[in-house]
């Protein structure tokens, strides 16, 4: 089993739950229940002096989900500390990690910035000095689960601040399956029969931002793991422990091409951005929707019907004779840096240190509705019953796959990774070609890595 830290973080926040039900602190969502301790520098004539923090984010959405949240914080955080201004920049994820090269490039990243803690990402940052060493001791009260920050770590150093438990997911439209005789699929052979009833129907099966092709490698993961009963395989066949031609990874790439080539996707789905997937979800015009549990808030949105609301569920990626539904992708997700050039990085750590208060990040998003914290919370008794749902698939984990393997090794062998998969689907490679592929680029990764 690959290292349990994140069925261990279920554990830990259960008995967070348990420890802490009786003595619940409430959190920022309708801007009350945080006590004001303002603080501010003076200028020479007692005047307020301005500081200006520029914030980088990847929660583009301002006005719902974690985005929503996140910008409560920081609008509670500037009412409190009039002597601070705190500028947002917010994009979707491959938007923003485009930018993000641009502002490595020129040296001008702004105080605080998101990172994922996985090395393709924060690796080349902290080796080329580009980020600020945070004191372990400021975050001591934070609540951070056992493993949540090691994948922002190096060397014994910290350098990011994980904000979310992440685990990929199936949601779906229960009234679709309901209308058309549908139970959740158990097997892929019951997922391929889901989608055949689907299509016959005119239905799309399931969306999916294919555009920004992560998604791929990560259900690859998924498949693979319910072949061999392992997600430690993906990692010793990138270590060149064993060779990704086996058996159990060709028959996992013949079953990700199988529903592909059964019509399981939406149409279009490898030009459909994360926006249109989800909206396309949302708006009932597909059944299903491979996405992160990350996505819990599209049960509360208000861009949404009623009766979508009403009607969204989830369930885990369906088992084999080797790999449980308790088997789940998981991994920490995206956090927050301090830029080393950054003028302001007092400053910059206050207002970390006040984000990961767990009354403020960690219970809100959980009391919000639209995310698992990377950090102890507690259950507020109104969860909606998409919470419930995916909660139950979280603490029920057995063993999770940790950090994306794509995500683990150099840029190069991502991009060659996500381009493969998005060729497996298309049919331009068979099962065999894609898995030799798949060993040679693992071959110039590891070269790359010595």
């Amino acid at each position: 089993m690959k290292k349990p830290t994140v069925f261990l973080a279920a554990l830990l926040i259960l008995l967070s739950i348990i420890a802490c039900s009786n003595s619940r602190t409430s959190g920022i969502t309708g801007g009350s229940g945080i006590q004001s301790n303002s603080s501010q520098n003076e200028g020479e004539n007692g005047e307020p002096q301005m500081t200006t923090l520029r914030l980088f984010t990847a929660l583009s959405d301002r006005m719902n989900g974690a985005g929503k949240v996140e910008q409560a914080i920081i609008d509670r955080y500037m009412l409190e500390h009039p002597s601070i201004k705190i500028e947002v920049e917010a994009l979707q994820d491959e938007p923003y990690k485009s930018k993000m090269k641009i502002y490595s490039s020129t040296n001008s990243l702004p105080d605080i910035i998101q990172t994922w803690g996985q090395p393709s990402f924060i690796k080349p940052l902290i080796d080329h000095h580009m980020l600020l060493e945070l004191p372990a001791n400021k975050f001591a009260d934070s609540g951070f689960i056992k493993g949540a920050t090691e994948g922002f770590s190096q060397d014994g150093k910290l350098y990011g601040l994980p904000r979310s438990t992440d685990y990929l997911v199936f949601y779906y439209n229960k009234k679709i399956f309901a209308d058309n005789g549908l139970s959740v699929p158990t097997s892929f052979e019951q997922l391929k029969a889901v989608v055949k009833a689907l299509r016959a129907e005119g239905i799309n099966p399931i969306a999916v931002n294919g555009m920004d092709r992560w998604v791929f490698p990560i259900w690859f993961e998924y498949t693979q793991q319910r072949q061999s009963g392992s997600f430690d395989r993906m990692d010793d066949a990138l270590a060149r422990k064993v060779k990704f031609t086996e058996p159990g990874f060709v028959a996992a790439a013949r079953q990700m091409q199988e529903l592909a080539q059964a019509g399981g996707f939406a149409d279009g789905y490898l030009t459909t951005d994360y926006g249109a997937a989800r909206n396309l979800f949302g708006q009932g015009n597909a059944a299903m929707y491979l996405v992160g549990n990350w996505e819990l808030g599209i049960a509360t949105d208000a861009n949404f019907t009623p009766q979508f609301r009403q009607y969204v569920g989830a369930f885990p990626y369906p088992a084999s004779a080797k790999g449980a539904a308790t088997d789940v992708a998981a991994w920490f997700g995206g956090g927050y840096s301090v830029s080393s050039a950054s003028k302001h990085t007092a400053e910059a750590l206050q207002f970390l240190e006040y984000f990961f208060k767990p009354e403020h990040w960690a219970n809100t998003l959980w009391e919000s509705g639209v995310g698992t914290p990377a950090s102890r919370f507690v259950m507020s008794g109104k969860e909606t019953a998409l919470q419930q749902e995916l909660f139950e698939i979280f603490s029920s984990m057995k063993s999770s796959s940790g950090t994306p393997v794509l995500d683990t090794s150099t840029a190069d062998w991502k991009e060659a990774m996500m381009d493969l998969n998005a060729k497996l689907l298309l049919g331009q490679l068979t099962p065999e070609q894609f898995t030799e592929e798949l060993d040679k680029a693992a071959d110039i990764a590891a070269s790359a890595r010595h």
